[in-house]
C-alpha cells in the first residue's frame, strides 16, 4: 500500500502530469509582464542610473593631474645691468619641467548637481517609455485571452450541435425504418454532422494557436482560463492612468533639467589647487639647476564663450517642451475619440446580446416545431435541418456577442489605463 502511495506521489510530481491552474486575465497580464524581456530592461536602466550618479558624485573628489615638458627657447631672461666684477651666467635655453597638480572643487556653479538631475530625468524618461511598451503588451494579452475564450465557447456550441445532430440522426433513422422519411434525408443529416465536425476542428485549431502564442508570452503552458466579470463601473477619467501621460511629464522634466545644466555651464567656478614640480629652472629663474618647488592657492575660472550660444540653446529647450506638449494634447484628443468608440462598442454588443437571448429562445421553438412536423409528415427533414442550422447560428452569434461585449469592456479599461 505504501508503494502505491509513493507511486501516485511520483506521478503527480512528474512534468506534464500535474494539472494546470486556472488563470484570470489579470494573472495572464502580470505573468506576461514578468516574463517579457523588456521588463528586465527596467532593472538595467536602474543600474545604469546608479552608476551615472556615483560617477557624477566623484566630481567632488580631488583631481590629480601630471604633466612634463622639455623646451628650447630662442631667448632667456637677462639682467638689464652689468656689475663690475660680477659675472652672471646666462640661463640655459634648454628647460625641463615635471609638474603634479591637485585641484579641489569648492563651487562648480551647480554643474555636478545639474548633471545628477539630468541623469535622474533621463532614467525616468526611459523607464516611462518601457512602461508604454509594456502597456502595449497588455493589449496583445487581452486579444489572445478573449480569442481563446471565444474559440472555447464556439467549441462548446459545436459540441451541442453535434449532440443534437446525433439525436436527429437516430430519429431520422427510425423515420426511414417506418417509412416517414427517405434514405437521402439520412444522408443530409450525415452531411450536417460532417460539416459541424469540420467547423469544430477549425475552431479548436484556432484556439490551440492562440493558446500557444499566449503561452509564449506568459512563459508557461496555458490551462483553463477564467471568464472575467463584466464590470464597467469604477473606471477612472480618460487617460488618468495611461503611461503615456507619465512619459510626457518625464520628457517635460527632462527639458527643465537641461535648462538647469545650461545655466550651470555659464557660471564661474572656484577651487583650491596645489602644485609640486621639479625642473630646470625652478621657481627661481636665475638658478640654473634642477630644483623642486611647490605652490598652492585658490583659483577662479569663468568660460564666457558659452554665453554666445546660450540664447539659442534656451530656445531649443523651449521648442522641445512645446513639442512634448503638442504630442500630449494630440494623445488626449485621440484618447477621447477612442474612449467614445469603445463605450459605443460596449453599448452595441450589450444591446445585441439582449436580443440574442430572445432569438435563441424563438429558434429553439421553431426547430422543435420543425422536428415535430417531420414526425407528423407536414415538414421535410431538409426543413428541419435548416432550422437546426439557424438555431446553431443564433447560439454562435450569442456566444460571439458575449465575448465581444467582455472584450469591449476590457478594451475600454485598457484604453483608460486601468
Amino acid at each position: 500500500m505504501r508503494r502505491v502511495f509513493l507511486l501516485i506521489i511520483t506521478l503527480l510530481l512528474l512534468p506534464g502530469t500535474r494539472g494546470h491552474a486556472q488563470l484570470s486575465l489579470e494573472e495572464c497580464q502580470a505573468r506576461a509582464r514578468a516574463n517579457y524581456p523588456l521588463d528586465r530592461q527596467r532593472d538595467l536602466i536602474e543600474q545604469e542610473r546608479a552608476i551615472d550618479l556615483r560617477d557624477a558624485n566623484k566630481g567632488y573628489l580631488p583631481r590629480l593631474s601630471l604633466a612634463a615638458r622639455a623646451t628650447y627657447q630662442s631667448d632667456v631672461t637677462r639682467l638689464p645691468v652689468s656689475l663690475p666684477g660680477v659675472n652672471i651666467d646666462e640661463l640655459s635655453r634648454d628647460q625641463y619641467q615635471a609638474v603634479a597638480e591637485v585641484n579641489q572643487v569648492l563651487w562648480d556653479g551647480g554643474h555636478i548637481s545639474a548633471v545628477k538631475k539630468m541623469t535622474e530625468a533621463s532614467s525616468a524618461t526611459r523607464q516611462r517609455q518601457a512602461d508604454v511598451d509594456l502597456h502595449a503588451l497588455r493589449e496583445r494579452v487581452n486579444q489572445l485571452f478573449f480569442g481563446i475564450l471565444l474559440a472555447e465557447e464556439q467549441s462548446r456550441q459545436h459540441t451541442l450541435l453535434r449532440e443534437e445532430l446525433q439525436r436527429t440522426h437516430e430519429r431520422v433513422s427510425a423515420y426511414v425504418a417506418r417509412g416517414i422519411a427517405r434514405a437521402p434525408d439520412l444522408d443530409a443529416v450525415r452531411v450536417e454532422q460532417v460539416q459541424a465536425a469540420q467547423r469544430e476542428a477549425e475552431t479548436l485549431a484556432t484556439r490551440d494557436a492562440a493558446r500557444a502564442m499566449l503561452g509564449i508570452l506568459v512563459g508557461e503552458e496555458i490551462g483553463e482560463l477564467i471568464k472575467p466579470s463584466a464590470r464597467v463601473g469604477g473606471i477612472s477619467p480618460a487617460g488618468a492612468n495611461r503611461p503615456e501621460l507619465l512619459l510626457f511629464q518625464a520628457q517635460r522634466d527632462h527639458a527643465t533639467t537641461q535648462l538647469g545644466l545650461l545655466h550651470a555651464k555659464n557660471r564661474p567656478r572656484v577651487g583650491l589647487f596645489a602644485q609640486g614640480g621639479y625642473g630646470n629652472p625652478g621657481l627661481n629663474m636665475l638658478k640654473p639647476s634642477f630644483t623642486a618647488y611647490y605652490l598652492g592657492g585658490i583659483r577662479l575660472s569663468w568660460d564666457l564663450g558659452n554665453l554666445y550660444t546660450l540664447r539659442g540653446e534656451r530656445r531649443q529647450v523651449a521648442l522641445r517642451q512645446e513639442m512634448v506638449e503638442s504630442r500630449r494634447e494630440t494623445f488626449l484628443v485621440n484618447l477621447s475619440v477612442e474612449t467614445a468608440r469603445a463605450r459605443a462598442e460596449i453599448e452595441k454588443w450589450h444591446a445585441l446580446l439582449e436580443q440574442d437571448d430572445e432569438i435563441v429562445v424563438l429558434r429553439e421553438k421553431i426547430a422543435e416545431s420543425a422536428g415535430a412536423g417531420v414526425q407528423g409528415g407536414v415538414a421535410s427533414v431538409l426543413d428541419w435541418m435548416r432550422e437546426v442550422n439557424r438555431l446553431d447560428q443564433a447560439r454562435q452569434a450569442r456566444a460571439l456577442h458575449e465575448i465581444q461585449w467582455l472584450s469591449a469592456i476590457y478594451a475600454l479599461k485598457q484604453t483608460l489605463g486601468e
